[in-house]
């Protein structure tokens, strides 16, 4: 029997970053200790709404459903490799504009207890933002939120 612990949903938000999965061992360790869930969670932002021509739309759709599919590839396949070390564990994808927003919302809905999330994402721009996703995630739950620094080992 799996022990009992504080924390039965732990959300990992993933952007598909090497430097986002560095998250996940601790998250690992906290599930295992606490016999929880952890629940692997993208917000995919579509491109879509950069864009008003909907002429330009049209043959971006493919691609944009292609991005989609190799997302959920990716989630699926860190699923399968955490199931192999009997981790129970499920991803979810969500799909919108304000990620931060959509990963407060998700937390807050489910019952979640608790968040481990990189503080940074991708280099550049992206590394600037993952970094305020997570600031911003930290104001938005009322459950902890363990913040690993990537960079740092």
């Amino acid at each position: 029997m799996s022990p009992q612990g504080r924390y039965k949903k732990i959300v990992v938000p993933l952007d598909g970053s090497g430097w986002s999965e560095r998250a996940i061992p601790h998250a690992v360790d906290i599930a295992r200790n606490n016999g929880a869930e952890l629940i692997l969670l993208h917000v995919f932002r579509p491109p879509t709404h950069e864009f008003t021509d909907q002429i330009a739309l049209a043959g971006q759709e493919g691609q944009i459903q292609q991005l989609r599919e190799e997302i959920k590839q990716y989630l699926i396949g860190i699923r399968s490799n955490l199931r192999s070390e009997n981790i129970e564990v499920r991803t979810q994808f969500i799909e919108g504009v304000g990620v931060a927003s959509l990963i407060c919302d998700y937390v807050n809905d489910e019952g979640c207890d608790l968040v481990v999330m990189s503080t940074h994402g991708r280099t550049g721009l992206g590394r600037f933002l993952f970094g305020s996703i997570a600031n911003k995630v930290m104001e938005c739950v009322e459950v902890p939120v363990l913040l690993i620094r990537p960079d740092k080992e």
